[in-house]
């Protein structure tokens, strides 16, 4: 009865996830869903979110599955299924320690949850083994699929004739698909078998022991390896010569991020000065190269305390000498940073310029916890569990805000002093659009500003130009929201509507 219970909610998972998207946009739809799989996922469990991981985890999926209901921008999405995916991890092993390892759990369950679901139907119904040996022939037949699917596409953006013959099959077989799609609604089929695989996932998890005894063995401490023999002397000089390699290594650079910190400061924190340049070479080359700088140094790090130099007696020199280099890197961070800033002041929001920003603080975040493991003696363990739930709550805080709608206020109101690029923003989503409609009169005056304070050679798009796409975007947006149904809603678009259909009948 219990088994025949388990197929039956699976079931009712895919109809109901049919009925919820088929022909929608996310929105309403997904918090109904998941206000409904989230508690037949406990169902016949025990399981509470009595740790912080439980507590954060499930803190998380709520938070982007209410905030998409709310604005469904596409970060939020994509963080609510990172959260609901972690948050199967977690059912596996409610005692985890480690993000790491629910996202490593419910990997593992992708491939497993299948299998288990055919090899209780086998058991129900008593019937041979060849249906479970050829879904398992179908599960493995997915990486292979996946990496021709890779490779095909590198190759194919990387030679014009292949791509010009793969064009010609995919024409032939698109012919043969339509014939097909007036008889049979693959849409529906996709959306059918999407929501049964997610009703598998959820109620057929099985977890691993291997990374269950990962997690809870693993010691977040370092320990001193001895080691007895003949070649034991012979390793102590090895130790030796890799501690004054170290620290010969540790002095130059120090020495060389100390003069690049000191310019830094001189040049871009106190006295920096725009002479009408792009300003691409003094931010995206030099943010990037001095971000993969910082990793790099991360890296140098983890590497000279890999094993016994920990322990090595008077490795004082070293150790502050490791802590002058990360604190260094700190301040590299507060360069990049201000750099991006200075970046913003004259060319505003985008995407990009705010991702660098989330990225400096997981950075900031990554620096401080090795340095506590330099202080502290931590193994490598720490920082994955550490730096996976720092990022995870970040970024889940980082979706919350509704990007487009700030980015279009913040732009235009400081057009007086950073460049407003019309060509742009006029592509942002449709929940900006009542941020975004100007009249001709007010683009106009923000183009006699921006010629003067923007004189760029570049012909970029025309006020009356923008007017037009924005107006064809508003008609467009009113017309599609009036005949959207209720479970696409998002109170974002909503809002939009109303503000743009107000404006329209004044």
């Amino acid at each position: 009865m219990a088994k025949t219970r388990v197929y039956l909610l699976t079931g009712f998972i895919a109809v109901l996830f049919t009925l919820l998207f088929y022909h929608q946009w996310a929105g309403l739809n997904l918090l109904l869903f998941e206000v409904v799989l989230i508690p037949l996922s406990l169902w016949k469990t025990s399981i509470k979110p009595r740790t912080v991981n439980g507590w954060v985890l499930t803190a998380g999926v709520a938070a982007t599955a209410v905030f998409t209901f709310i604005h469904a921008s596409s970060f939020v999405i994509i963080m609510n299924v990172v959260a609901l995916f972690l948050w199967a991890g977690w059912l596996l092993l409610p005692e985890g320690r480690s993000l790491v390892a629910f996202a490593r759990l419910a990997s593992v369950n992708l491939f497993r949850a299948p299998l288990n679901a055919v090899s209780l139907l086998q058991a129900t119904s008593g019937r041979s083994r060849r249906i479970q040996h050829l879904f398992r022939q179908l599960i493995y037949l997915v990486i292979p699929f996946f990496l021709i699917l890779v490779f095909l596409v590198i190759y194919l953006s990387s030679n014009p004739h292949l791509a010009e013959i793969f064009d010609r099959f995919a024409s032939l077989a698109d012919q043969w698909f339509s014939v097909f799609a007036e008889y049979i609604d693959f849409s529906l089929w996709g959306v059918i078998l999407f929501g049964l695989l997610t009703g598998i996932f959820f109620m057929f998890r099985s977890g691993s022991a291997a990374i269950s005894s990962w997690d809870r063995d693993s010691d977040e401490n370092l320990h001193r390896r001895r080691r007895h023999g003949m070649g034991k002397w012979f390793r102590m000089l090895a130790l030796q010569s890799e501690y004054r390699a170290g620290v010969f290594l540790l002095v130059i650079l120090n020495l060389l991020i100390l003069l690049q910190n000191m310019l830094d400061i001189w040049y871009v924190w106190f006295h920096f000065e725009w002479n009408g340049q792009y300003l691409r070479q003094f931010v995206h080359e030099g943010t990037y190269l001095l971000i993969l700088s910082i990793l790099i140094s991360i890296g140098i790090i983890l590497w000279l305390y890999r094993g016994n130099l920990n322990f090595l007696q008077q490795n004082r020199m070293l150790r502050r000498l490791s802590y002058a280099w990360l604190i260094q890197n700190m301040v590299l961070v507060i360069s990049v940073a201000i750099r991006n800033a200075w970046y913003i002041s004259y060319f505003a929001l985008a995407y990009k310029r705010i991702g660098v920003f989330i990225f400096l603080v997981l950075t900031l975040v990554g620096l401080i916890t090795v340095l506590i493991k330099v202080g502290r003696l931590k193994t490598p363990f720490f920082l994955l569990r550490v730096n996976a739930f720092a990022a995870f709550i970040l970024l889940t805080t980082a979706s919350l805000v509704n990007w487009d709608v700030v980015i279009a206020r913040y732009n235009f109101a400081h057009y007086q002093t950073a460049f407003v690029h019309l060509d742009w923003l006029c592509t942002l989503s449709d929940k900006a659009l009542p941020y975004l409609d100007k009249s001709e009169a007010d683009l106009e005056k923000i183009r006699q500003v921006q010629d003067v304070n923007y004189p760029f050679d570049h012909k970029y798009m025309s006020p009356q130009e923008y007017h037009k796409i924005i107006q064809q975007r508003k008609s467009r947006f009113i017309a599609d929201f009036e005949q959207q149904s209720t479970l696409s809603l998002n109170i974002a678009d909503y809002m939009a509507f109303l503000d743009l259909k107000s404006h329209n009948s004044k």
